[in-house]
This record gives structure tokens, C-alpha cells and sequence, in this order.
């Protein structure tokens, strides 16, 4: 278990740092769904006691991202389907509701420029065949600047703590190139929609973006059985 990422930002007290840290290695699948979590490896890492590691795994569990077995020890939760469908039914209704607004905004240009440089970047990763990592980060990014466009940042961030499940099996999804190239796409098209206003296309390409990894779910569940209840 090696953590990525574990520069501590500055005015980061250590709760918030390691907290973060593990948090974004279990997001990243650097920590994999089931695998063990030690204490001692953890602040040997991180260069800190047990105790803010402890309390960072507490607060993980309640997110349901690390499961706690009273004499067995701590492990990174296993991708829980339940979970990932309530994350896709909440964040389909948010996303739709965001785009009418969108469409029915007359002045989207600003916000149409930055979706654009946003697509150009992920175009770039898909054509070079770069670390699609990165994509997955600028997917996120797409869907957030609408959001915060509209002064709707704070249901962005609530339909991401509810997604923690559904995320990681996007991210799986993502680094296969062939769902890089289809989610690519489809964000295509989101801009068109909003740049057309034609609300009439949001309900089934929002159904369909948000529920593609469906289609290839049996095949990550062969592959990874591992990683999923």
C-alpha cells in the first residue's frame, strides 16, 4: 500500500490532510475496493499517530467508503451496485433540471466557451493516448462548470458525496478507451444541446450518458469480481 498524492496543502490541519489523502486513494482505486487498511502503515506513511488516522477511517466508514470489522481490522469498501443506482437515479434528475436551465439561459456563451476548452483537453488525452486518469478528472470538471455556472454548487457537491460508489465503477469504465471515446461523445452533444436549446434530447441522452456502463457492467464484474459486493 503505497498512498499517491500526500503533499499536504497549505492551511491543511493533519484531520483534513488525512482524511483527504485516503479519501482520494480509495476515489483514485489506488486503494482498491477490499483491500486492508492498517492504522500503522497509514501514519507511518503519512508521518502521524494512529489516532487522526483512526478518526479519518471513522469518518470514511460513515461514507461508506471503508467497512470496519470489529477483530478482523479496516477495508476499502467493496463497490456496492444498491449504492451506484441511487447515485445514477438523483444525479439524472439534477443533471436534466441543470441542462433546461441551461437551455433556457440566453446569454450561455461564457459558459459554452469554457465546456469547449474543457472537450479540446479531453480530445487531446483520447487522440494521444494519454494517461486516461486525466479524463476522468475532466469529465467531472465538464458536468461541475455547468453547476457552478448556475450557482448550483453546493448540489454538485452533494450529488458527488452520494456517488462515491457510482464513481469508482465510472472510473473503471473510463480507462476503457473504447467508453473514453463514447463518454467524449456525449459531452459533445451536451454542448449542442445547450448551444441549440434543444430540450427535447435531454431526458434520453442524460439516461443514456449517466447509464452506459451498464451495458459492459457483466464484463467488469468477470473482470474484478473482487472489487464489487
Amino acid at each position: 500500500m503505497l498512498l499517491e498524492n500526500t503533499t499536504k496543502k497549505k492551511n491543511e490541519n493533519n484531520r483534513e490532510f488525512i482524511y483527504r489523502v485516503i479519501k482520494e486513494n480509495i476515489m483514485t482505486l489506488n486503494l482498491k475496493p477490499g483491500e486492508c487498511i492498517s492504522e500503522v502503515e497509514l501514519g507511518n506513511q503519512l508521518n502521524v499517530s494512529r489516532t487522526p488516522v483512526r478518526e479519518a477511517i471513522v469518518r470514511l466508514s460513515e461514507e461508506k467508503l471503508i467497512d470496519v470489522f470489529p477483530q478482523k481490522g479496516s477495508f476499502v469498501s467493496k463497490i456496492d451496485l444498491n449504492l451506484v443506482d441511487e447515485a445514477v437515479f438523483l444525479r439524472a434528475l439534477c443533471e436534466k433540471e441543470i441542462l433546461k436551465l441551461a437551455c433556457s439561459d440566453k446569454n450561455s456563451k461564457e459558459l459554452i466557451r469554457e465546456l469547449e476548452k474543457n472537450l479540446a483537453y479531453q480530445k487531446i488525452i483520447i487522440d494521444f493516448e494519454e494517461d486516461l486518469h486525466k479524463f476522468f478528472d475532466l469529465d467531472n470538471e465538464l458536468h461541475a462548470l455547468i453547476f457552478y455556472y448556475y450557482n448550483k454548487k453546493n448540489v454538485w457537491k452533494s450529488v458527488k458525496r452520494l456517488a462515491t460508489h457510482y464513481d469508482r465503477l465510472r472510473l473503471i469504465d473510463a480507462l476503457e478507451k473504447f467508453s473514453a471515446t463514447k463518454t467524449y461523445e456525449q459531452h459533445h452533444d451536451i454542448i449542442d444541446i445547450i448551444k441549440n436549446k434543444t430540450t427535447e434530447n435531454i431526458d434520453n441522452l442524460i439516461s443514456e450518458h449517466l447509464s452506459k456502463f451498464k451495458h459492459v457492467i457483466n464484463n467488469y464484474l468477470d473482470k474484478y469480481p473482487e472489487y464489487f459486493k
